[in-house]
């Protein structure tokens, strides 16, 4: 049986890693993040234009708040399409009739830093 080689790093595709804060009113779970990123993706730059962005849900923490539903989340996605993830981000405000915000907080290279910076592990 033969060992798959790795991909050496020049030729890896580069990525960066968002952190954002979510607000909702009702309790979302992971995988409704998931959906309503992409579908949201989708319906602004097409199908083709949301796979080269490459999104991907790294992690998501819920923090205690007595008023609403607060999570932190880490979000991947290719390097030099960070500006229409953000816009697409930014255009959520709706998610099933209930009000959603998302605050995005950092772009970083890697997760590490994001943690160090906002406590998102």
């Amino acid at each position: 049986m033969t060992k798959l080689k790795i991909l050496p790093p020049t030729l890896r595709e580069k990525k960066r890693y968002m952190a954002f804060n979510l607000y909702s009113e009702t309790k979302i779970k992971r995988d409704e993040i998931i959906t309503f990123l992409w579908n949201n993706l989708i319906n602004i730059y097409g199908e083709i234009e949301s796979s080269k962005i490459n999104l991907w849900l790294i992690n998501v923490k819920q923090v205690e708040n007595p008023n609403r539903f607060q999570y932190k989340c880490i979000i991947k996605c290719r390097r030099g399409y960070e500006n229409k993830m953000i816009t697409a981000l930014n255009s959520i405000v709706r998610y099933k009739k209930n009000r959603v915000v998302i605050h995005t907080l950092a772009t970083s290279g890697t997760i590490k830093s994001l943690d160090n910076k906002f406590n998102l592990l």
